[in-house]
């Protein structure tokens, strides 16, 4: 088996003959426009505010800080949307590597985009390279478990790597070049679960540091900067001394795979990916009509896994918003009670008697027969009677997001932003209908008009 650094090097210097089917294309437009309408969302959370006082302001060229339209340096800009990305804890969801991509790649490739003038058909397919690419490093879980039994958080571990896969791809490295950009990341990243557990502010910072460090490690291997050719799976590497793996896994052996896209997942509400599926039983049973004082105890089924994740069987109490989103009893009493999940109800409704009462009577069992999407959520009511709901009873589109979703998404995240009625919808679906347009917008100019949308 060659190095594996050189299996995504080869892979990424190939990248700009692959040709992207176009429902990849459009995959990669919804992840972009997510994580666009994320970042602009978190213009006022604490910890978005704090990144952009740490940068210098540029007069022209860099690129776009997204949550407040800022000129910064192109690192400076992917550290700080790359916070703003993850700061609501909704950013996208890739399965097999258990990581939060819409924070990692797409600041890095964006901001670089931006700095080269390349087109927004271009930076699709950077973001595509570097989804695939953290898909590879996680493929079918192998070294995403390894990284969380050890205590290190996949998101910005995979991530750094990732960001400087969508970089080179962007950047047109070759193939040893591309290598280096990621052997340079794979020395240089990492991050622990720490945070996530305590309901702490840095996690969001993890991802906002990998996407940045992803952009620099390509730019330094674009400068001829080179990277140990095996810093994923050499004796002293990546594999070796963060996962703990003594030899290369099986499926590293083959490239990454762009159509891996059509797995990457959507989070409709602000609570830890794990607690997803339970909050969408949850939501089927508000939806039907229930009484949250007539319930006299709640248990949830949820995949064992999901049960072993820092933070996700905390009930309280409830000190810091964290710890709102990563506990799964909050997250099913808030959607009985609610209807809804956001960001703020973990500032405003953490202490909430009718959600802490719901909280008190839920029981979350682990589940080793069904798989990561199935939760089931039964209620026993103080007459006797009995409510049940199960995930698979929600639209599939709110997870795998058709670009009819995606833009009703877009659209709603915007106009409460103050963006008129229709017009995010409307650059949406010109966007979509651009696809594939090798002489379509400059990615600067796309983004130029969603942020005039919204101030």
């Amino acid at each position: 088996m060659k190095p594996a650094s050189q299996v995504l090097g080869d892979y990424l210097a190939s990248f700009a003959t692959i040709q992207l089917e176009q429902d990849i294309r459009q995959k990669a437009l919804i992840c972009l426009l997510d994580t666009l309408g994320l970042s602009i969302s978190a213009r006022t959370e604490t910890t978005t505010r704090a990144a952009l006082a740490l940068a210098q302001r540029l007069e022209t060229g860099g690129a776009t800080a997204w949550a407040s339209g800022a000129r910064l340096s192109a690192g400076e800009a992917a550290f700080a949307n790359g916070v703003a990305a993850h700061a609501h804890f909704q950013d996208d969801t890739d399965h097999d590597s258990w990581t939060h991509p819409g924070s990692l790649v797409p600041p890095a490739v964006v901001a670089l985009g931006e700095r080269q003038g390349a087109s927004l058909d271009a930076v699709l397919a950077a973001l595509v390279a570097g989804y695939s690419a953290i898909n590879w490093l996680g493929r079918e879980e192998v070294v995403a478990r390894r990284l969380i039994q050890r205590g290190f958080r996949t998101s910005p571990t995979f991530g750094t790597i990732a960001a400087a896969a969508g970089s080179a791809a962007l950047l047109g490295l070759d193939a040893a070049q591309a290598a280096s950009a990621v052997s340079i990341a794979a020395s240089t990243t990492g991050g622990t679960l720490e945070p996530v557990r305590a309901g702490s502010d840095e996690w969001r910072v993890q991802n906002g540091r990998a996407a940045q460090g992803g952009l620099i490690a390509a730019c330094l291997a674009a400068e001829g900067v080179t990277g140990a050719p095996q810093a994923l799976d050499g004796p002293k590497g990546f594999l070796a001394t963060l996962a703990g793996l003594e030899t290369t896994p099986d499926v590293w052996a083959t490239p990454p795979d762009p159509a891996i896209m059509r797995t990457i997942m959507a989070k409709p509400y602000a609570t830890l990916g794990d607690n997803m599926p339970a909050a969408m039983a949850a939501q089927k049973l508000h939806d039907e009509g229930v009484d949250p004082a007539a319930i006299e105890a709640i248990e949830v089924t949820l995949w064992e896994p999901y049960t072993l994740y820092p933070g996700t069987n905390y009930k309280g109490p409830y000190e810091r918003q964290v710890q709102t989103q990563a506990s799964t009893a909050f997250a099913v009493a808030a959607m009985l009670s609610q209807g809804d999940i956001t960001y703020e109800m973990g500032n405003s409704l953490r202490r909430d008697p009718v959600i802490l009462d719901l909280v008190g009577r839920t029981t979350v069992v682990p589940d080793a027969v069904g798989g990561a999407l199935d939760s089931g959520v039964t209620l026993l009511m103080k007459d006797g009677s009995r409510r049940e709901a199960h995930s698979s009873q929600m639209p599939r589109e709110m997870l795998f997001q058709t670009p009819d979703r995606a833009l009703q998404v877009f659209e709603g995240r915007l106009s409460r932003l103050g963006a008129p009625a229709g017009a995010a919808r409307d650059l949406g679906e010109r966007l979509f209908a651009g696809l594939g347009n090798t002489s379509g917008p400059a990615m600067g100019d796309v983004l130029r008009d969603i942020l005039a949308l919204a101030r």
